[in-house]
């Protein structure tokens, strides 16, 4: 489906491609990275592969091949685009602006978000692609997550607030290309931070902002939160024990702010 996709892109069309499960986009792995995020460099410009692959990743109790966030493998491909809204709004916007790319893009929902509801302004303008949004305004820590975190991230800043401790709290909506800028912003102000991902650590989203802020800021003091280094399990105690919680993120937070 993926390649069928990417060559009607590659004549001139816009497909949408639907993936039920992340797991699987693997399998579409080499017209994806190979042909369409190349397409334009190997082409001089000449052709290009509009196409939008929506695909859902997380953990909602199907086991160890339907529950993996594995965005962190895609935001390295040069050329590909990668998207993860975390409220209804953004989910209208961030499609309307993926459809108007000029390459390929990556579309990750989440399943836990499908019953969520929302206002959305049906003639609103696009989104912007690789433009985070503050959710929540603190002094003391940044903490940054996207997609389904975003609502661990909010409740834990509510816990944290509670205990005195205000968080900035900033949803990245886009992951490639990353907005450090005003994660940098917010770091400046509270020389803290806290990355939040539901994937792994290693390699991870997380990872990355942190690097990135070192490269231009020098040292900061941080901690990162993801799943723990085991296949999510169908088993509902061993699945929530593996994922991202509130208390693992405000022991986090509280770790970095001393």
């Amino acid at each position: 489906m993926i390649g069928l996709a990417v060559g009607a892109a590659a004549a001139g069309l816009r497909p949408l491609v639907s993936v039920t499960y992340m797991d699987f986009l693997m399998l579409g792995f080499d017209p994806l990275i190979n042909y369409a995020a190349k397409l334009r460099y190997k082409t001089a410009g000449q052709l290009r592969a509009p196409l939008v692959v929506k695909t859902t990743a997380g953990a909602k109790g199907q086991g160890v091949a339907h529950s993996q966030c594995i965005e962190s493998w895609l935001i390295s491909v040069p050329g590909l685009k990668v998207v993860a809204p975390s409220t209804p709004s953004d989910a209208y916007g961030l499609m309307k602006a993926a459809f108007r790319e000029e390459g390929p893009v990556v579309y990750i929902d989440h399943k836990r978000l499908f019953p969520a509801s929302g206002e959305v302004e049906i003639d609103a303008a696009p989104n912007v692609v690789g433009q985070a949004v503050t959710r929540r305004v603190g002094k003391d820590v940044t903490l940054v997550s996207y997609s389904y975190m975003m609502q661990v991230a909010l409740q834990a800043a509510d816990m944290m607030a509670s205990e005195g401790v205000g968080c900035d709290v900033i949803d990245l909506r886009s992951l490639a290309p990353l907005d450090v800028e005003t994660v940098s912003r917010s770091v400046a102000r509270t020389n803290a931070l806290v990355t939040l991902e539901e994937g792994q650590v290693t390699g991870g989203i997380g990872a990355e902002i942190i690097v990135r802020l070192q490269e231009t800021r020098g040292a900061l003091k941080f901690a990162r939160v993801g799943a723990l280094p085991a296949p999510v399990s169908s088993n509902p105690i061993l699945e929530a024990a593996c994922l991202p919680d509130v208390s693992r993120v405000c022991a986090a937070i509280r770790s970095v702010i001393g």
